[in-house]
């Protein structure tokens, strides 16, 4: 019984390797370039979203949103009203409460929205849902 010659065996082997190491360079280079465009995106999501100027009046919460960023637009924002009852916390779409969906960069909006409740309450929480990791949030003085 006859074996393949030795010469013929390195060569297959390192046709082999240099394959292996054709894919493997192929996924890496995909791998990082995916990674580092989700970190860039995240990092310009980073104190994107303000709430300023809250105040409670007659059942009205009423506050102003701001985008603080420069280079991306803020979508889907909502917002929660935190009370000291959980079973009293709602979150309100902000679009159908006047402000712009999408967010421009470096605009402001104010909402208005009736809780129909004459409690006041604790905080106003605010998230766009393309930048989810970063929320905003003020307390009620």
């Amino acid at each position: 019984m006859k074996g393949i010659s030795p010469l013929i065996a390195s060569v297959i082997l390192i046709a082999f390797t240099t394959a292996i190491a054709g894919i493997m360079a192929t996924w890496a280079t995909t791998f990082v370039r995916e990674k580092t465009t989700g970190i860039s995106t995240e990092t310009k999501c980073i104190g994107a979203l303000d709430i300023t100027t809250l105040s409670f009046s007659n059942g009205n919460v009423s506050f102003t949103v701001k985008n603080t960023n420069t280079q991306i637009s803020l979508t889907t924002l909502k917002a929660s009203i935190i009370y000291a009852d959980p079973l009293k916390n709602r979150e309100y779409i902000l679009s159908d409460y006047s402000v712009s969906d999408p967010m421009p960069p470096a605009s402001i909006d104010w909402a208005i929205i009736n809780t129909s409740d004459s409690e006041k309450p604790l905080s106003v929480e605010a998230i766009s849902m393309n930048c989810p990791d970063y929320p905003a949030a003020l307390h009620f003085s």
